[in-house]
């Protein structure tokens, strides 16, 4: 005869006062998908410690991967820095060519003995730095002053590197792309592939599979204005997409593709040659959002055999309210502006509290709401049906932040539940931060390598703002991510569609507090009571399954 179990209300994080209870459901049949593995990815971080956590991607990108010649183991700084070319190894036994010394090979070896798959960025932009540029101070650089005179800025550590612009505040124009770089055609790319098969194998024997089309290609004309003075636009974008991903999949018929690599929101809607929005490219392209066009060619020009040149459309979105994305702020003001900003990626009602709201809302467009996800889903089911979706840079404040260790792991919940492919933090987190705990409560929640796996079904919370809730089953579990957004702790009545008859656990962080297990009760209900969830925390329950149970002794 089976036991009865009691529902017993969880009393966690003793001392703290909670206000009124948070209403939260979880409906394991509805919305019920698959959610990928790869969207627990970064870039670059330790290859020890990436292992450690069990990173799914590790992205080799940024705007120094724009310019990295493979064969001379060199990148250019670009606009970040002087526009220098910097050789990536310096030591004597780097000289020559792959695979001696050379910093990409270093990297495919580390994402793969930390057991995650490489991303690697193939430049598009064609051009890359000299061979012979110089390995040792004074580097080789774009703005020379010796060559174009007195700059506004120069490098103190190569005061004839300067930053491009006059001391009167005027741009350089009319500079040599030659003073730092060569022309790299796509059989030059097409050849670092062939090498990186000789040292790894083929995608299909274990080598290098992901591939993606530069960085970030609508900023060229700042960022790398030393080589690219003039605005990309919707056409070029498409001809080097063309030509590159072309020579890729030629010589590595198992890759898969991401493109086009936007920057963020304007680059969504228009081309670098548009106003943010609108233009006169935008308007010649049928009036469609760059995005949306890019998709459509996608679709409509196949290679032989009608596999498609991109497999990932590839975004990089920043939240542009202030101080939310890559910083150390984390006052009050700052968390709940932080925390709420998330909506962005989901919320089709939701106006940006950034300049994107300055944007308006003039068009079936609705500039000022971002929507991000649903939005470019629904250009992918329109445009180009079967097309994943990756987010390969991404950042909700600086390792250190609380509310941005918050923010982190409901990122990866929203992906995991609004059909994200991929995702790849800008970067990974140090080792031991607040941010580590945004991944860790789904990758080893337990301290013991357990993780949130299986589908992503439904979870509804009465006030996102106070309470994030997020649900998913697998592994003969139903997990419960938790998140208290609010700056002070809060009750939370969970209803399930269906009696649970199970022990549960409860494992959570505070900015104060490690991951751990919090709290611990058994039910035989469709309801549960947990209590007093502490200020900017995050908490995943964990019910096994009914029959999980019985073969436990609860029968």
């Amino acid at each position: 005869m089976r036991k009865i179990i009691v529902s017993l209300p969880a009393v966690l994080w003793s001392g703290i006062v909670a206000a009124a209870a948070v209403n939260v459901g979880v409906d394991l049949t509805a919305n019920v998908h698959p959610f990928s593995p790869l969207i627990f990815g970064v870039a670059y971080g330790d290859g020890a410690r990436n292992a450690q956590m069990g990173y799914t991607v590790d992205r080799w990108g940024g705007n120094s991967t724009t310019r990295y010649n493979w064969q001379a183991d060199f990148h250019n700084t670009a606009n970040d820095y002087y526009f220098e070319n910097i050789p990536d190894c310096t030591a004597p036994t780097c000289a020559g060519t792959p695979p001696a010394g050379n910093s990409a090979d270093t990297f495919v070896h580390g994402a793969f003995g930390a057991g995650a798959q490489p991303l690697l960025t193939i430049p598009t932009i064609g051009w890359t730095p000299r061979p012979d540029s110089a390995k040792q101070h004074p580097y080789t650089v774009g703005f020379s002053v010796a060559k174009y005179g007195a700059q506004q800025s120069v490098d103190p550590w190569d005061t004839n590197a300067g930053n491009g612009y006059r001391t009167n505040g005027t741009a350089i124009t009319g500079n040599d792309p030659a003073d730092t770089s060569v022309v790299a055609p796509p059989s030059f790319e097409q050849s670092w592939i062939a090498h990186l098969q000789s040292a790894f194998g083929t995608a299909a024997n274990g080598g290098v599979k992901l591939y993606t089309l530069d960085n970030e290609v609508m900023l060229w004309n700042s960022t790398h204005r030393d080589v690219h003075p003039a605005p990309a636009t919707y056409d070029e974008i498409w001809s080097k997409t063309v030509a590159y991903a072309s020579a890729i999949k030629q010589q590595e018929p198992g890759a898969l593709v991401t493109g086009p690599v936007t920057w963020g929101y304007c680059d969504l809607f228009g081309s670098a040659a548009d106003n943010c929005v609108d233009g006169s490219d935008r308007q010649n392209h049928g009036k469609l959002p760059f995005v949306a066009w890019y998709l459509q060619q996608v679709c409509a020009n196949p290679l032989s055999g009608g596999n498609h040149l991109v497999d990932y459309l590839d975004l990089h979105y920043y939240p542009q309210g202030n101080n939310v994305s890559l910083s150390d702020a984390d006052d009050p003001a700052t968390a709940r502006l932080r925390l709420r900003a998330l909506k962005e990626l989901y919320d089709p009602t939701w106006v940006s509290e950034s300049w994107i709201a300055d944007l308006g809302d003039t068009d079936a467009n609705h500039y000022d709401k971002p929507d991000l996800i649903p939005r470019v889903r629904a250009w992918i089911s329109q445009y180009c049906p079967g097309i994943k979706l990756a987010i390969t840079e991404y950042n909700w404040g600086n390792d250190g932040t609380v509310s941005g260790a918050v923010a982190q792991a409901e990122a990866l919940a929203i992906f995991a539940r609004e059909g994200v492919d991929m995702a790849t933090r800008w970067i990974a987190p140090a080792a031991g931060t607040n941010a580590e705990k945004g991944f860790s409560i789904f990758l080893n929640y337990d301290g013991s390598g357990s993780k949130v796996q299986g589908d992503s079904v439904g979870a509804t919370s009465a006030n996102v703002d106070q309470i994030g809730a997020y649900a998913f089953h697998g592994a003969a579990r139903t997990f419960v991510l938790l998140t208290n957004k609010d700056s002070i702790a809060h009750d939370v009545s969970l209803t399930f569609n269906t009696p649970h008859v199970a022990a549960w656990k409860l494992y959570g962080f505070t900015g104060a507090t490690a991951l751990a297990q919090t709290g611990s009760g058994s039910m035989n209900s469709p309801s549960l009571a947990l209590t007093a969830l502490p200020a900017l925390s995050a908490s995943l329950l964990v019910v096994p399954d009914n029959d999980e149970i019985f073969k436990n002794g609860f029968e």
